[in-house]
């Protein structure tokens, strides 16, 4: 998914980089910014992007192509890597301080739950562009870094990236927002575009309403009932959930109506015994190419104790292609292949047994 914002008169691309493709868009989307770029700075922002090795390759050649690029970010590791995947973003983590030094700021999600703490307002208000992941982290991130804030920011940012259920907890513009988020239509290889489409509108809209915009606030608004809707299917939804594994629900939501996921998960997680919740689905970026997906996400109070990496191998890569994605501990998505493979197996053994952290 690729999303292409101007904000404060900076261009901004919002995507994740794993592929070489996306390497190519970054690439492109920069150089197309610095030919009608007025001044001479020649700064680009990474901001909230991961820490891969595409996003590496991004940086190494717009590096040489005599860019300034300054990056900055929270998924660092949090302590020795456990496993491959952690090991590779250290790896990844290095290459980029090595090639950037001061310009260089990766730290982790404990130290700072927002990226938008990472960067002054109007920081990066005559960068050339700004490269951030799509979602509301990156958005916030990336509005901040051009020039647009309001009090409250840096909280409902770090709110807006937490827990589903804490997403919609923040400033009243920061709700719709998070509503708006939680009903855009899950990516449907039938539709391709739809949902990129729709996260484009609402993301545009959303920063226009920030700015003062009522037309785009009403139609904010608007959606607030799809949302409403949603959390009620939610509620359905909940009472079908299923004990799979000690401390482990599993909700099938396959053919099912639009639902909140946020909703959905705080109502599993009512449950004291509950530490993981799993969803079955036939669509996300995953089910696109494997047909189902199932996504798990580790109760808050246990989210200090439970990595669910090691319910992978070590060796894993992340991408949709290859069945697995995670950036975070506390969240994983897999192909069914996987599943049954890998994870459930490693459920079924109890590893996960645990007492609770406050």
């Amino acid at each position: 998914m690729k999303i292409k914002l101007t904000i404060n008169k900076v261009p901004a691309l919002f995507i994740k980089a794993f592929a070489p493709e996306d390497v190519e868009a970054i690439i492109d989307f920069v150089r197309d910014a610095f030919k009608f770029h007025a001044s001479t700075n020649n700064s680009v922002l990474f901001i909230d992007t991961p820490i891969t090795n595409a996003t590496v390759e991004a940086v190494e050649r717009l590096t040489f192509e005599g860019f300034e690029v300054v990056f900055r970010d929270h998924h660092g590791i949090d302590g020795e890597p456990a496993n491959d995947r952690e090991l590779r973003v250290v790896k990844a983590t290095h290459k980029l301080e090595q090639m950037l030094g001061k310009n260089c700021k990766i730290t982790v999600r404990r130290l700072h739950p927002a990226c938008s703490t990472l960067v002054e307002t109007g920081e990066f208000a005559n960068a050339i562009a700004i490269i951030a992941d799509p979602d509301a982290d990156g958005l916030t991130a990336a509005m901040k870094a051009a020039g647009i804030s309001y009090p409250g920011l840096d909280e409902d940012a770090a709110k807006l990236d937490g827990e589903p259920q804490l997403q919609i907890t923040g400033t009243p513009i920061s709700q719709l927002l998070a509503k708006g988020i939680a009903v855009i239509p899950s990516y449907d290889p039938a539709k391709p575009k739809e949902r990129e489409v729709a996260h484009q509108k609402l993301f545009s809209d959303w920063l226009k309403a920030v700015a003062g915009n009522e037309p785009a606030l009403k139609r904010l608004e608007e959606q607030v009932g799809a949302y409403n809707d949603a959390v009620q299917v939610s509620h359905t939804l909940a009472k079908s959930a299923v004990v799979i594994a000690p401390g482990v629900v599993l909700v099938d939501v396959v053919n099912k109506p639009l639902f909140d996921p946020g909703t959905l998960n705080a109502l599993l997680e009512t449950d004291p015994q509950c530490r993981i919740t799993v969803i079955r689905k036939s669509l996300g970026p995953i089910a696109a190419v494997h047909g189902i997906q199932y996504s798990l996400a580790v109760a808050k109070l246990f989210q200090n104790s439970i990595n669910l990496h090691d319910l992978v191998p070590n060796d894993a890569k992340s991408s949709p292609e290859g069945g697995i994605i995670s950036n975070v501990s506390f969240l994983l998505h897999t192909s069914e292949d996987v599943w049954f493979s890998e994870v459930l197996p490693r459920l079924m053994a109890d590893k996960f047994r645990c007492q609770s952290v406050s």
